[in-house]
């Protein structure tokens, strides 16, 4: 995590010294800014910096920049600072406001997201202060499913619909809980694992519920489906020399859609090292922001599984399956094809899902 902490008074660079330190310590990139008249008895202390502007141009260049903010003073310095800032709870970032005397340390923005209220206890346990934590499923003992989906590395499909879970759930309603993936452990309370409520979160890397399946067949009527998706894709994709990387996302994306999956469940994109300078590949990685591997014919060949097999790409390339091969190949032991070669147009792709597991609370 990324911190800057900021103190305005003599008092509050004592304690903006004690928590950069202590932060460096526990390997956080983390800078403490002060004013220069309290800086020079801690000049020599590595992360401690003047405080050169306004606190308001500071926050400024300092809201894009980290991951969390601390201020040391009164809380109403910190909210004015921060309010033009402000965009939503997904992008801001965490902020903590502590007195100057060390006796609270209060979560003030972007409590579950961005870390703040995590930061806050941080802070606390390093001053020996109290945590104050105000968002609703904290003071129940509650865990929001923002919370629960960004500790285990999964996205939030829609952000409103995440918003009346967490409703739901600070209510006293029941919510739901269903996942195509093996979930090991408990469930945090309020959740009810397979059970249809008007509240539901879905573990999934596709996009609707097939009309057949229970989690449609069943769903009240006016039911909502939160979906929370897992990085467990892996793409597998052959191509002529020289298609363009607008070709290659628009079969990518036909794909996709033909089988009721998202792409933003995707963690790489595979293909033969032959094509590890293909420029259309190469932009397309760079556009959609997913990892680009390649592998030799040799290791693609040894990959397991009935595969639909080319003599006439065996004779180019070394090996008889590149999409499906490369799939497999990318996602790992334990993976399954989840979407056989599909070829248009000089492109084909495959799709793979990697083994994937949850720890439960």
């Amino acid at each position: 995590m990324k911190i800057a902490v900021i103190s305005f008074t003599k008092a509050g660079s004592v304690l903006c010294a004690k928590l950069t330190t202590c932060f460096m310590e526990m390997g956080e990139e983390c800078c403490g800014y002060m004013s220069q008249r309290f800086l020079d008895r801690l000049a020599e202390q590595p992360g401690i910096c003047a405080a050169g502007e306004s606190v308001s141009q500071w926050t400024g260049r300092m809201f894009g920049q980290v991951d969390g903010l601390i201020y040391i003073g009164a809380s109403g310095i910190a909210v004015r600072a921060i309010a033009p800032y402000l965009k939503d709870k997904m992008s801001d970032p965490a902020v903590v406001v502590v007195d100057e005397q060390g006796r609270y340390a209060v979560s003030l923005l972007s409590g579950h997201v961005g870390g703040a209220n995590e930061l806050a206890q941080r802070a606390a346990m390093i001053l020996g202060a109290e945590a104050v934590v105000t968002t609703a499923s904290d003071v129940q003992g509650l865990t929001a499913i923002d919370v629960w989906a960004k500790k285990h590395s999964l996205r939030l499909a829609d952000r409103e619909l995440a918003k009346r879970t967490a409703a739901a759930l600070v209510n006293g309603d029941p919510v739901g809980f269903y996942s195509d993936y093996q979930i090991k452990g408990n469930l945090p309370l309020g959740y009810v694992r397979e059970q249809f409520c008007c509240d539901n979160v879905w573990i999934t890397c596709h996009i609707r519920p097939e009309p057949d399946s229970s989690i449609a067949k069943f769903l009240p009527e006016g039911g909502r489906i939160l979906r929370l998706i897992p990085r467990a894709l892996t793409i597998g994709i052959g191509c002529r020399k020289g298609v363009p990387s607008e070709h290659l996302e628009a079969a990518i994306r036909r794909v996709f859609e033909t089988f009721n999956l998202d792409l933003s469940a995707v963690i790489r994109i595979a293909s033969v090292d032959l094509k590890s300078s293909e420029e259309g590949l190469l932009a397309l990685s760079e556009k959609l922001g997913i990892e680009f591997v390649t592998f030799s014919a040799k290791q693609l060949e040894k990959v397991s599984g009935v595969f639909s097999e080319s003599e006439f790409v065996r004779s180019v390339v070394g090996t008889g399956s590149v999409c499906e091969r490369a799939a497999m190949a990318a996602a790992g032991e334990g993976a399954k094809l989840l979407v056989r070669k599909q070829a248009q147009d000089g492109v084909t792709v495959a799709v793979a899902e990697q083994m994937f597991e949850i720890d439960g609370d």
